[in-house]
């Protein structure tokens, strides 16, 4: 059922989104750490949810909850910014993200709060230091800063109820780590 999910996500961001290669053609060189973060910066906030996707499914699942959120923050920012955009388009293929691979990264992130939050401090740093064509937060920095102050919140709401969180994954069967 994941993998038919997965497939007409992919269909769906291919339909409504800009081409461009797949973040995944970066990753596959073998060229260092900043140029991999430099060409990621120039892609749509999409193909950053889908190399979070490549990064969980080959186990490097704490770096993929940071990729994860770093889409999520380019892309929250860049519908902000535009309003007009239809609703079926990439509105809808956030949102279709959000519920299949977000849901598998914020269940797997809640296993560690200390983990989770480390990964959204290195998202809200990783979109501070780097350029962001798709949508320039020169150009839109209100913007930009509101939609940061949602995930500090989210970072802030970790931090509060640690504890809570364990005690409701525990009852709920999930594994803590």
């Amino acid at each position: 059922m994941k993998r038919l999910l997965s497939t007409l996500l992919l269909a769906t961001l291919t339909a409504y989104l800009p081409a461009a290669p797949a973040a995944t053609d970066i990753t596959m060189t073998t060229q260092s750490q900043q140029d991999t973060d430099a060409g990621l910066a120039k892609k749509h906030p999409s193909e950053l949810y889908l190399h979070a996707k490549q990064l969980f499914e080959t186990g490097h699942k704490d770096d993929a909850v940071a990729w994860f959120y770093i889409g999520q923050l380019r892309w929250r920012y860049h519908l902000l910014v535009h309003p007009e955009l239809p609703p079926d388009g990439e509105p809808a293929a956030m949102d279709a993200l959000n519920a299949t691979l977000g849901q598998a990264i914020n269940e797997w992130a809640g296993g560690s709060p200390k983990a989770w939050r480390a990964a959204i401090g290195k998202a809200l740093a990783w979109d501070a230091s780097h350029p962001n064509p798709t949508t320039p937060k020169e150009q839109y920095g209100a913007q930009w800063q509101q939609v940061r102050a949602g995930l500090m919140q989210l970072d802030g709401y970790i931090r509060d109820n640690e504890s809570q969180i364990r005690a409701e994954r525990q009852a709920r069967g999930l594994e803590n780590r």
